[in-house]
């Protein structure tokens, strides 16, 4: 039996410490915890149904139509301990406080901060919240000023375990004890109303019925009472096998209730006839923390202590109720992880719990466990239990996504087990066949090979046979007198299927002929090899050893080129980064390494609270995955060279960072983030913009958006395309609120309009000519470039136009006083052309003024603009032989690079 603060520990990823952190990762986030041991929420918002769970020191809600999750809580200070919802909120108690959140946002706080106790449970009644304490002491706080309402203390004689608020009494709370009795106690006047009876055994929990005055008590010993507390008298009695962990009551016209136990049994009883309706044996694996029936809804919620939400529908009257829909997570520690496909969005999981998990990095509803048949069906036909049927725990596995379409495309092998299963990621289920090994030897690895088409075992005894997976028929053995002498520890094949490579605790590495079985090569080690790791693309090979080592060795060479020593314990597992430049290897020492092959040297190390057991490293480089020991997750860290300049160079064990917690639900948040530890380049600082120009010398693009360009270039045909099909129709009444002239015939009066313009035509006629400045913004910003020889205030107002602005502005510029406007424009984009910036913007504003005034300019062959134009080519001339310069001395310089 695993203690509760074990398995409390197990199910809920632990509260992330504020530390220094490791050069490269950074943690993320953590997959696959769906509940713990504290009781759910269900909350009905019209007619939409929301679950909140429990997750350690978070909590996650789920649209319960779709089992979708919506949205993870910032962390708690402390772990959570009890839940509850009132009028759209939801409290959460976390050590001796009681929070309260909107749609996952903290936005209040009552309690104490560092009181001695821990609030087991909660009840919120009006402006009040009851909080019922481990230090045996009932306390009710104002949640409208935060202060302390009343608390009172039930003594020695009585230790309160569980508390309601009975339908229709006012003011009042039935608390329930572990010596089997109740009270009732007014909490607004702080006295006892009535003390029960002991039930002879300590109550364990407490429903309301939907009858006023019935409660449902549920005991120590498996029996659940119903009782009237009005009259003070036992209504029925039933039994159910060990203690009541939890009891809910159908609402719709069936009247059933349900009640569960420590088993993960869950027991329906018809009411009305007074009997046991179904026992749902094996309802979950492991203690049923809560149970509930949606409002007038013939489905039934329940949650255990494994991890899983399940919801139960009943189609006909006391049927057997069937599975709906839920959501499941791994409820013993993962053994074995790996990441599927290239996409890096897909983690396959192989657990302590007999079980294949698929879990997604993207979107957490497409997680599943893969089926292991109809093993369920067997299980309560058979009387067993449903581990009892599963599959051994998975020790190794092999992934390939060349077949996936086609056939089975994942090989596991299983503890003390002579059978390798084959499963489908696409049906996401065990698929037909089973590879046995001939000599009958536990199987130790798989591997499948690059094309998908075969499947590779490793036994016990040494031998290594190879099957078709399609037919699951057997094809090859690798065996003889050079073969293995001991058990195979990791198999490796290429990628294109000219050899397999095999280790072994015999000390020795084979490099055997794809097709025909025998050994190429034989390269042995100075200790038993404990794992292998093969990067296809660069043929570079890394073993891990019993003397704590880590050997890189050349396929082609079949030499050792790298050695990287320093881990104190045995190595767990190790992978290559995507690139094959990395090593990343975690040890029982708990901590994790990079090392760097080109420099030979290690160039980050982390501690973590937990030791790993599997990692996994994402094939587009920007997550690490790991599995700890003790931690039901899989927690993603980020790799920072993604995102920061990272530098890193060889250190030691003594620049080890402190012990990092792992990732929590939600990833850092902006609190957690300290600047330090960020580590931003020298060149960063709070004030830091985006410069327009890197250095002189070089050809800068512009920084606006592509349409500010690329749509003058396309003007007309968007103008095009966008015309209305059809004139626009004049209104055939006059509008409604013009004024009428009294009369017969209905006629508008107009005199106001009259005199209004008389008025506008008057005042236009004393407005002096000398006055007007027909000039544009545009213009006078091109005579004042022109006058100064700077163009970057008209530079700067042009690229705020948008394309049609500026095309009207083109079009409208003065031609008198010898083309003086169309000089200054083709001056102005000289301007631009040196100085190197918004190269491609001016670009374009020269072919659309070409465009427009290109007629004109031909017209004037003596005008001086037709010198400012081919000073425009040479200028372009200039920097694009200048820039083919760069780009042929680059390219001869990786020609150089390659030979």
């Amino acid at each position: 039996m695993v203690a509760p603060e074990e398995k409390r520990r197990r199910i809920e990823p632990e509260k992330r410490k504020h530390v220094a952190r490791s050069r490269i990762f950074q943690p993320f986030r953590a997959l696959g915890y769906i509940t713990n041991d504290v009781p759910f929420v269900v909350e009905t918002r019209g007619q939409e149904f929301f679950l909140t769970t429990s997750v350690g020191h978070n909590f996650q809600t789920y649209n319960m139509n779709k089992m979708q999750l919506l949205f993870v809580s910032p962390q708690t200070s402390g772990r959570i301990t009890a839940m509850t919802a009132a009028g759209g909120i939801t409290y959460v108690a976390h050590g001796s406080t009681v929070s309260g959140f909107k749609r996952g946002k903290p936005f209040m706080s009552v309690g104490e901060d560092q009181g001695d106790y821990e609030i087991i449970q909660i009840l919120v009644l009006g402006q009040h919240v009851a909080t019922l304490c481990d230090d045996n002491v009932l306390r009710m706080w104002d949640l409208t000023s935060g202060d302390l309402y009343t608390a009172i203390e039930f003594g020695d004689a009585f230790t309160a375990t569980k508390m309601i608020h009975p339908s229709t009494y006012l003011n009042k709370i039935l608390v329930a004890s572990a010596q089997g009795t109740m009270q009732i106690w007014n909490v607004r006047v702080s006295k006892m109303i009535y003390q029960f009876k002991s039930f002879g055994s300590a109550i364990t929990c407490l429903e309301q019925s939907p009858v006023v005055d019935v409660v449902a008590i549920g005991l120590l010993d498996g029996s659940i009472v119903l009782y009237n507390i009005r009259m003070d008298e036992r209504i029925d009695t039933v039994y159910q096998s060990d203690r009541v962990t939890a009891i809910s009551f159908r609402t719709d016209e069936e009247q059933m209730m349900a009640t569960a136990n420590m088993h993960g049994d869950v027991a329906l009883w018809d009411l009305a006839n007074r009997k046991l309706a179904h026992d749902m044996k094996g309802a979950h694996s492991g203690l049923v923390s809560s149970i509930a029936f949606l409002n007038n809804q013939p489905i039934l919620v329940t949650a255990g202590a494994d991890n899983a939400v399940t919801q139960w529908i009943f189609e006909k009257h006391n049927a057997v109720p069937l599975p709906l829909k839920g959501r499941s997570g791994h409820y013993a520690p993962p053994s074995k992880i790996r990441y599927y496909g290239s996409d890096g969005k897909v983690i396959v999981s192989a657990g302590r719990d007999q079980a294949l998990r698929w879990f997604s990095t993207v979107r957490d509803a497409q997680s599943v466990e893969m089926s292991q048949g109809h093993i369920a069906k067997k299980a309560k036909d058979k009387g067993v239990s449903l581990e009892s049927l599963k599959l051994p725990i998975i020790t190794d596995m092999a992934l390939d996504v060349a077949k996936e379409k086609e056939w089975a495309n994942v090989l596991t092998c299983h503890l003390n087990d002579s059978a390798a299963r084959t499963w489908s990621t696409k049906s996401k289920a065990l698929a037909d066949h089973a590879l046995l090994s001939s000599d009958k030897s536990s199987i130790k690895a798989v591997n499948i090979s690059a094309c998908g088409n075969f499947g590779i075992i490793g036994c016990a005894s040494g031998q290594i046979e190879m099957f078709n997976l399609q037919s699951g028929l057997h094809r090859r053995t690798f065996s003889g007198p050079e073969g293995h002498k001991k058990a195979v520890t990791s198999l490796a094949s290429d990628s294109t299927n000219r050899y397999l490579i095999s280790v072994s605790v015999d000390r020795n590495i084979k490099i055997w002929n794809f097709q025909n079985g025998k050994v190429l090569h034989t390269i042995a080690m100075e200790s038993p090899i404990v794992g292998m790791q093969f990067h296809r693309d660069n043929n570079l090979m890394a073993v891990a050893c019993d003397d704590l080592g880590i050997r890189v060795i050349d396929i082609e060479t079949q030499k050792v080129v790298r050695e990287f020593w320093g881990h104190r314990n045995r190595i767990t597992d190790f992978a290559f980064s995507p690139d094959g430049r990395w090593i990343i290897s975690a040890s029982l020492d708990a901590t994790v390494r990079t090392w760097d092959l080109p420099s030979s040297t290690m160039v980050d190390i982390f501690k973590v609270e937990d030791v790993v057991s599997s990692l996994t490293f994402s094939p587009t480089g920007d997550f690490l995955a790991t599995a700890h020991v003790d931690n039901v997750g899989v927690f993603l860290w980020a790799n920072r060279t993604q995102f920061a300049n990272v530098s890193l160079h060889s250190i030691t064990d003594d620049d080890a960072a402190e012990v990092l917690a792992l990732p929590a639900l939600e990833g850092y948040g902006d609190e957690d983030i300290d600047e330090e530890d960020l580590e931003p380049p020298a060149t960063l600082n709070e004030d830091f913009s985006t410069v327009e120009q890197l250095a002189d010398d070089m050809i800068t693009m512009s920084l606006e958006p592509r349409a500010k360009w690329h749509n003058l270039l396309n003007l007309d045909t968007i103008k095009q395309r966008n015309k209305p099909k059809e004139a626009p129709k004049a209104p055939e009444q006059a509008p409604f609120f013009l004024p009428t002239l009294p009369g017969a015939k209905a006629q508008f009066d107009l005199s106001d309009k009259m005199d209004n313009d008389d008025q506008s035509k008057t005042s236009s006629r004393r407005v002096h000519l000398g006055e007007l400045d027909v000039r544009t913004k545009f213009a006078r910003y091109l005579e004042a470039g022109h006058e100064k020889s700077d163009f970057a205030e008209w530079v700067a107002y042009t690229k705020s136009l948008s394309p049609s602005a500026l095309d009207v502005e083109i079009r409208t510029m003065p031609v008198e006083n010898d083309l003086f406007y169309l000089n200054a424009y083709v001056e102005a984009i000289v301007f631009m052309l040196r100085s190197r910036k918004n190269f491609e913007m001016a670009q374009a504003w020269l072919n659309a003024f070409l465009n427009i005034h290109g007629d004109l300019i031909i017209a004037n062959p003596e005008n001086a603009i037709h010198k400012k134009l081919k000073e425009t080519l040479n200028v372009q001339t200039d920097e694009f032989n200048r820039l083919s310069a760069q780009i042929h001395y680059g390219l001869c310089l990786i020609d150089f690079a390659r030979k």
